[in-house]
């Protein structure tokens, strides 16, 4: 049992957000994800590619290795803090736009690729947002975003330990991460975007994390959450933490955390053939 006098895990993470995202979720979830995005989306060298929420960018500077040094490349997201880490540790000649993904500041028919790795559950309007993809497109372009879901079991036992300590209002986002995980639902989505040549593959992930204590301050850390625990007194916080690592004991293979989330990754193509 951890107490208050003894190393907590919560201490290494008590930092940015934006920085523990980057260096914790994006190794661990962001990047492998964003892998197998890529794999799907079959990028080729000098095409135009917009990644919307982007985060810190880690699709961002992966799409700029694959299309290479003289293509368009572009990262958007709402969140100051992520662009700010993104725009540092990615390299210069990718364009930033901090704006909302139902608004898209760019002109028309401006890329060949919109990408999105993790992000459409979140915008209040999924429709419209996929509509701004589809303006932005070039004809022939395609897009490709993908979402997790259902809840696996490991963050599900977070999510209770979370609501057993500090209330079920904390299940709201990690329920609003895995939110968008049916694949009727995301054939409605492009269809009502004008999509065409729509292809939904649902396939899971299989991720190895930090330990439970571990793993489970670097997401908290890493994410909206950290203001749900940030009230929280340093008793509370051990009590918290200690319930984590039993609830998550059964998820545990040697020194890791095992997980296999399911992954829902959608493709469409607007209308039209590109320009010789």
């Amino acid at each position: 049992m951890t107490t208050p006098t003894t190393t907590s895990p919560y201490q290494k993470y008590a930092a940015n957000s934006a920085e523990n995202y980057e260096r914790y979720f994006v190794p661990a979830i962001g990047e492998p994800v964003g892998r197998r995005l890529l794999d799907v989306a079959r990028l080729t060298l000098g095409e135009r590619v917009l990644d919307l929420a982007c985060g810190t960018g880690i699709v961002t500077r992966l799409v700029a290795e694959a299309v290479g040094p003289k293509a368009t490349v572009a990262g958007l997201d709402s969140n100051p803090g992520m662009l700010g880490v993104a725009r540092r540790v990615c390299q210069d000649s990718i364009e930033w736009y901090e704006a909302p993904a139902e608004d898209l500041p760019v002109p028309n028919e401006a890329f060949d690729v919109v990408l999105c790795s993790m992000g459409l559950q979140f915008f209040p309007n999924k429709v419209r947002a996929l509509r701004e993809a589809h303006r932005v497109l070039a004809p022939g372009g395609r897009v490709v975003w993908c979402t997790p879901g259902p809840t696996p079991p490991l963050l599900a036992a977070i999510d209770d330990a979370l609501t057993s300590h500090i209330g079920p209002g904390t299940s709201m986002f990690i329920h609003g991460v895995f939110a968008l995980h049916d694949a009727t639902t995301a054939q409605d989505l492009m269809e009502a975007a004008g999509f065409e040549q729509i292809q939904v593959e649902t396939t899971t992930m299989p991720l190895r994390v930090a330990p439970p204590a571990e793993f489970f301050w670097q997401y908290v850390q890493s994410t909206p959450l950290s203001a749900a625990v940030s009230g929280l007194d340093e008793w509370a916080r051990v009590a918290l933490e200690d319930e984590v690592v039993e609830r998550c004991a059964g998820f545990v293979d040697g020194d890791v955390s095992v997980m296999e989330p399911g992954l829902l990754i959608v493709t469409g193509h607007r209308e039209g053939r590109p320009c010789p």
